[in-house]
């Protein structure tokens, strides 16, 4: 986004453009604004123009023969079609497609001679001869070349113009209703009449219209694809881009999940999976920052390969410009707890609780701590693998996916794990995503048998982590994100999706414990980021989240053959 020299009003990259190149602002701001405007324009001259169809105002002419009735009722069948193609055009318009300018600009001229010379309404000839104008003059501002017979049309259009329909007929019957011989007449007499029928005769060739719009549609739309699944080459160059990645967040390791595709630029990847209708990417773009707008931009060009929408999500805050230049809709969707290291202390009253909880465990209870680094042995996992499965069963018995590891040992492999004893027996475990630099980590898995973990020690697993994490140099500890906290408070200014989750939070707890969740990773005294998701539509965001959550907590797909994760 681009900021005038006030610092009041945000640009569009299109008219930042057009006031470098010497065009005045209202000039941008008109050329930026005219396909939406015009959209709108030509879908209502459309239903209206439906609608006059449906309610003629012209006496009956008696005695015409069938060829003559149907030459003389041509601007009327004529009118009906023009309505139909008109709000189907509306969506070529709002993409500021030529071919869709030309052909509304000679429809609008049609409806503007239809009003003025059929029916001699002087107000509806006005309007439509100045939204004509209106397009003449704003020529430049579409742009985009193709062929109208690829113009597949937005379903939101095509419910607006079933509903026009509907107002038509509606209209066409309560027109008929009010002319004599109506109660006598049969029902096709609605079709047939020489007068009645009318009306009935010019839908009759709007619902063709309809028709044909319909099955152009079906046959440009295709069925909706996947990402292709990752081979070994794709694991292997992935490993290479995260190695030398800038400023790469620790969970750039979700890359190897066994679960994702992905999309590689020159210096950059995107990591991504299908979740009902969309693409998916998980976080941000690995990589080179100068790479990470190309790589969003391939993101949505391989969506619209597959007939899905694009999405990110858990967006970092500096992914923002290049996501909202890239005319993506943005909502918060929580905060991630991220720890300083170098201020992080268990001196302090704050820190009594951790101190004691520590103390207790280590002199009371016998707990060690340790941290096993790559190469794991073969041994380990048979330690650990209980120690999964009975959280597992107690948490219904089901892997996370997606925006989580899994007890894979292949994906394991690659990490260190924390691990606490409590008389020489394992209880509880974590393995810990550390950035290539070694200087970010996070955890991913958390597992604690829940049959035999005293209360705390989960408090005691995360002390001894973020100090171990502060003894071997890292800057930062990721503690994981806090779903829907940090959401805008303020009902006047924000968003509906903004209310609608802040509800969820409060309400909710019983069902996740989001308050609960948030407070016991403020024992460490984090700094809160923000995260965010972004979709191509604001009104499909709910929808997204709802998506990545069925993805999250679906059945694992493999997206990687079996060894390839290694």
């Amino acid at each position: 986004m681009f900021v005038c020299a006030r610092g009041a009003t945000k640009l569009s990259m299109a008219e930042a453009t057009k006031i470098e190149a010497g065009e005045p602002l209202w000039r941008a701001r008109v050329f930026e604004a005219a396909p939406y405007v015009a959209a709108g324009l030509a879908f209502a001259a459309g239903a209206f123009t439906l609608l006059a169809v449906a309610t003629p105002a012209l006496p009956p002419l008696r005695g015409l023969g069938a060829l003559e009735r149907v030459v003389n009722e041509l601007p009327e069948l004529s009118a009906s079609i023009a309505g139909v193609a008109l709000m189907g055009l509306a969506t070529g318009l709002s993409r500021r497609i030529d071919a869709a300018w030309a052909a509304t600009t000679a429809l609008m001229c049609a409806v503007t001679l239809y009003a003025a010379l059929r029916h001699g309404h002087v107000a509806a000839a006005l309007t439509a001869g100045a939204v004509t104008l209106a397009l003449l003059l704003t020529r430049r501002a579409f742009y985009r070349h193709s062929r109208l017979v690829d113009l597949a049309p937005n379903p939101r259009v095509a419910v607006g113009i079933a509903a026009a329909f509907g107002v038509a007929l509606m209209a066409a019957l309560l027109w008929a209703g009010a002319r004599p011989g109506f109660a006598e007449a049969p029902w096709w007499a609605l079709v047939t009449g020489e007068h009645l029928g009318r009306p009935g005769r010019a839908l009759v060739v709007a619902a063709g219209a309809v028709i044909v719009v319909a099955v152009q549609w079906y046959v440009l739309s295709r069925a909706r694809g996947a990402p292709s699944p990752a081979a070994s080459e794709d694991i292997a160059k992935a490993e290479v881009v995260i190695a030398a990645a800038e400023d790469a967040l620790p969970d750039a390791q979700l890359a190897f999940t066994g679960d994702k595709s992905f999309l590689f630029t020159d210096s950059a990847l995107t990591m991504t999976a299908r979740g009902g209708g969309s693409l998916i990417a998980m976080g941000p773009p690995v990589g080179k920052r100068a790479d990470w707008r190309a790589a969003l931009a391939a993101l949505r060009s391989e969506a619209e390969n597959l007939s899905l929408r694009p999405v990110v999500y858990a967006a970092p805050p500096e992914l923002l410009p290049d996501l909202l230049d890239l005319n993506f809709r943005v909502e918060k969707i929580g905060e991630n707890a991220i720890v300083d290291l170098k201020d992080f202390t268990l001196a302090g009253s704050a820190r009594q609780k951790l101190r004691s909880a520590r103390r207790r465990f280590v002199e009371r209870e016998g707990a060690v701590f340790e941290v096993v680094e790559p190469p794991h042995t073969p041994a380990l996992w048979e330690t650990l693998r209980p120690v999964s499965d009975a959280w597992l069963m107690a948490h219904g018995g089901r892997e996370k996916a997606f925006s989580l590891g899994a007890f894979d040992e292949g994906y394991l492999a690659r990490h260190a794990i924390a691990i606490a004893r409590l008389h020489g027996r394992i209880v509880a475990f974590a393995n810990i995503w550390l950035t290539a630099d070694r200087k970010r980590g996070s955890v991913d898995l958390m597992r604690h048998d829940p049959q035999n973990s005293p209360n705390g020690l989960m408090d005691f697993l995360f002390t001894e982590i973020l100090l171990w994490a502060q003894a071997h140099g890292l800057a930062t500890f990721d503690l994981g994100m806090a779903p829907l906290a940090g959401l805008a408070e303020d009902k006047k200014y924000a968003t509906l999706f903004a209310r609608a989750g802040r509800l969820v939070h409060e309400r909710g707890e019983q069902f996740y414990g989001f308050k609960g969740l948030r407070a016991f990773k403020d024992k460490f005294d984090p700094r809160w980021e923000p995260r965010y998701i972004a979709s191509s539509g604001a009104w499909t965001l709910p929808i997204v989240l709802a998506e990545v959550a069925m993805l999250t907590n679906g059945p694992r797909h493999a997206a990687v053959q079996t060894g390839d994760a290694v």
